[in-house]
């Protein structure tokens, strides 16, 4: 089943184009634009046979392949949420996708809520480790695996690649700081009891991605880098804490993109 899929897919793909990519980007909310860089050619996932449909704000739901700073690469304008009703295993289908054009390495970006007082809004956080709460309560993305060539019991001890850690620290941001990103299944979010079991988890900050895209990256054999803006501290305590504000969340997010895209940028010259 999962191969079928795969291989239509790709099928489709390989009617626009035959480019490959080495390097793999995935796009988080309000991060899109960074993609239009790209020289190459863009596939909207309507037209990709198989391919889930994005339907987040600020998601645009584009596969764009092609070169970008000396790299051939392929960039997810929109990923695929638990909320918006997918699968685990259609969030990471993106991942399969750009594993199957060539990708080894996968660059995943998002915004998130933190739980650290370490952090504040327009912080880019590199992700060091996760707790993925929708895969301890089944609903991981390798749950009904049986691939033939891979065992789906993969090790998640070295998730994130402490080279690519390395690379993004010597960037325009200078050493990144480093945390744990707490995945849920959203749409709502945590009310302040569930940021305090997050911190007492050792989480540092929450989002609703990634991680199905991380797991999958690793049962694949893909490198990862994890990036985390941050855009708001999340409310763990009513008394003293005021209550977010989703319009200062996209002010974030617009002003930090373009030192986003410059960390990327550099990432991506530094890689091979």
């Amino acid at each position: 089943m999962f191969k079928s899929r795969l291989d239509r897919a790709l099928a489709s793909i390989r009617q626009r184009t035959d480019l490959t990519a080495d390097i793999a980007v995935i796009l988080g909310s309000g991060l899109g634009d960074y993609a239009e860089g790209l020289d190459g050619v863009s596939i909207p996932y309507a037209e990709i046979d198989g391919f889930p449909q994005s339907t987040a704000p600020a998601h645009k739901g584009v596969l764009h392949i092609g070169e970008h700073r000396g790299q051939k690469v392929v960039i997810l304008q929109g990923r695929l949420h638990l909320y918006e009703g997918h699968s685990p295993q259609d969030a990471a289908f993106p991942v399969e996708v750009a594993n199957a054009l060539g990708a080894k390495t996968i660059i995943l970006t998002n915004v998130s809520g933190s739980l650290s007082p370490e952090y504040s809004p327009g912080d880019i956080i590199a992700i060091s480790d996760h707790i993925y709460l929708p895969g301890l309560s089944g609903q991981g993305v390798l749950v009904g695996r049986r691939d033939a060539d891979r065992s789906p019991f993969v090790n998640l001890t070295k998730t994130y690649d402490a080279d690519l850690l390395n690379s993004a620290n010597s960037g325009p941001e200078g050493p990144l700081k480093r945390g744990i990103y707490a995945c849920l299944a959203g749409p709502h979010f945590e009310t302040p009891a569930e940021g305090r079991m997050l911190q007492m988890l050792g989480a540092d900050m929450v989002g609703m991605s990634t991680v199905h895209e991380a797991v999958m990256a690793r049962y694949l054999d893909m490198k990862v880098l994890g990036l985390s803006l941050i855009v708001n501290p999340v409310v763990t305590d009513l008394e003293t804490q005021d209550l977010v504000d989703e319009a200062e969340i996209w002010k974030v997010v617009e002003d930090a993109q373009p030192r986003f895209a410059k960390l990327l940028d550099h990432i991506l010259t530094e890689l091979y």
